[in-house]
């Protein structure tokens, strides 16, 4: 009876051991959840954690990678948002100072409504308050920042040096040593005084004999100092003009090291200047083919409500309205090719940018003619499309209001004037 009493309370044991053995994994299994940070939509090709979405939930610790041809805005839930053009790749976190951004590689712009860091190591771009701007990976050892509004704050995160962007300004990032401008030398040089005169020979005492062996220890000591003072005398003109020559050369060193300085100087401008340019080029190319991408979204819509009052007019009978509906689809589709071949013309523009070519602002500047061109033609197709809408209503087409407004031009600058 004993021994059955025994194997009762040993299983008893075993159960409650192995409840409390586990019971604080299946804690930790529910306390792994990540926090939503906002949503993302997507133009083209973009993969968020791996995966390729036209719109997706963000959540804190997720990747997102835009491919070529692909562009991605993403809203952030405490009102910030950024966006990336394409081949941009990004982590995006948040801890107890706000939402981080590390960067891997392409062109984020950013609108900071509340705290938002972009990584690009060793450099930490902080913003707040809608301040707004975008970061550049040009290479592996070289990235841009730049500040469109607001204060935008860069700081190494290796020396905890800082400095402020305000709008307009951009600077130049050296990834590899962590330098984020040039740095001049000072010169010092140290020119040797004149030397003392020599001091005049004694002269010899009255009554005493000026030569021969019979001279007195004076006359002797007046001999041994007049011998010393003239050895001083010729060391002094020997090394004076040492000196001299020294001093000279020193002169013409540092004269070529002036000369030299002031050429690294003008370099120096020539190429902050060029940067300036290449940084501002990128963003003029960012925002036409966010303008682009914006335009054949709209034309989308547009295209699917087409369809939709095509179908609702010919089952009314009203065959004449749905052909105007048709017809209008096929100018949709026809502006719509003309901005895609314009998207592989910007595609292939940033990447000339990027790379230093020439004539990039010329291509550039033929690049906006053409965009301007087609937003004006799809704002036209917009508009047939609500008046044809609001001219059908009630035959089960949708509403007019449902059709995208007019859309706008990219912002633009130039390598003189900032946004």
């Amino acid at each position: 009876m004993r021994s059955w009493d025994f194997r009762r309370l040993m299983a008893v044991a075993l159960v409650l051991t192995t409840a409390f053995v586990t019971m604080p994994l299946s804690a930790a299994d529910f306390s792994t959840a990540r926090p939503v940070l906002g949503s993302v939509n997507a133009v083209g090709s973009v993969d968020l954690r791996g995966v390729g979405i036209s719109e997706g939930t963000l959540f804190s610790g997720d990747s997102i990678r835009s491919n070529a041809k692909g562009y991605a805005k993403v809203l952030i839930g405490t009102g910030s948002k950024i966006e990336l053009s394409e081949k941009t790749d990004v982590r995006v976190d948040r801890d107890a100072r706000g939402v981080q951004i590390a960067m891997n590689s392409g062109i984020v712009s950013f609108t900071a409504r509340t705290p938002l860091r972009i990584d690009v190591a060793p450099f930490e771009v902080t913003a707040s308050d809608d301040a707004s701007g975008n970061v550049a990976i040009m290479s592996t050892t070289t990235a841009g920042v730049r500040a469109i509004n607001g204060k935008v704050m860069v700081r190494n995160l290796k020396t905890s040096e800082s400095f402020v962007l305000t709008k307009g300004q951009e600077q130049l990032l050296g990834l590899k040593d962590g330098v984020h401008g040039p740095s001049l030398g000072e010169i010092a040089t140290n020119v040797p005084g004149p030397l003392p005169a020599p001091k005049p020979a004694p002269q010899t005492p009255a009554g005493k004999t000026t030569g021969g062996l019979a001279m007195d220890t004076g006359a002797w000591l007046a001999v041994i100092g007049g011998a010393a003072v003239a050895g001083i005398a010729i060391w002094g003109v020997v090394e004076a003009h040492n000196n001299k020559n020294d001093i000279s050369a020193l002169g013409t060193k540092i004269d070529g090291l002036s000369a030299s300085l002031a050429a690294n100087q003008a370099a120096q401008a020539a190429a902050n200047a060029a940067t300036a340019a290449q940084l501002k080029a990128i963003s003029n190319a960012t925002n036409i083919a966010l303008a682009v991408a914006q335009q054949s979204a709209a034309l989308s819509q547009a295209a699917g409500l087409a369809v939709q009052a095509q179908l609702a007019l010919q089952a009314s009978g009203n065959t004449a309205a749905a052909n105007q509906f048709a017809n209008l689809q096929a100018q949709i589709a026809t502006n719509q090719g003309a901005l895609n071949t314009l998207a592989s013309q910007i595609s292939a523009a940033q990447s000339a940018v990027a790379g230093g070519a020439p004539g990039a602002s010329a291509q550039l500047a033929s690049l906006l003619a053409q965009e301007e061109t087609l937003r004006a033609q799809t704002n036209n197709l917009l508009g047939q499309e609500r008046t044809l809408l609001n001219n059908n209503q009630g035959t089960g087409v949708p509403n007019g209001n449902n059709v995208p407004g007019n859309q706008n031009g990219p912002v633009q600058s130039s390598a003189s004037t900032p946004v």
